[in-house]
C-alpha cells in the first residue's frame, strides 16, 4: 500500500496541486515546491513522476542551462537523496545513531 496513513495522501494531493498551479499560472517556484513536498513526504515514485511530467511539459531548457535535459527530475532525485541521507544520519532515531544531538 502506498499511502500508510490518510495524512500522507493529502500531502501528495497538495504536492500535485502546487505543481499544477505553478504550471497553469506560469510561476515555476510553485512547481519546485510541489516536487520538494512530494519527495520529502516519502514516495520517490510520485516525486520522479511529477518531475518527468513537468519536464515533458516544458521541454529542454534554453540558454546556459541547455545541458540539463531534465531539470525537474534532477531536482526530485536530489531531494530524495537528501531525504534519504537526512533520515539515515541526521534525524534523531536514537541518541547514538545520528550525527546531530
Amino acid at each position: 500500500m502506498m499511502f500508510n496513513n490518510p495524512k500522507q495522501k493529502w500531502i501528495f494531493i497538495a504536492a500535485f496541486l502546487l505543481a499544477a498551479g505553478g504550471f497553469l499560472v506560469p510561476f515555476w517556484p510553485l512547481e519546485i515546491l510541489g516536487i520538494l513536498v512530494g519527495s520529502w513526504a516519502g514516495s520517490g515514485l510520485i516525486a520522479v513522476a511529477l518531475g518527468l511530467l513537468l519536464d515533458l511539459a516544458y521541454g529542454t531548457p534554453t540558454g546556459i542551462t541547455h545541458y540539463l535535459f531534465f531539470p525537474f527530475t534532477l531536482l526530485a532525485t536530489v531531494a530524495l537523496l537528501a531525504r534519504y541521507i537526512g533520515a539515515r544520519f541526521l534525524f534523531e532515531r536514537s541518541r547514538h545513531d545520528t550525527l546531530l544531538p
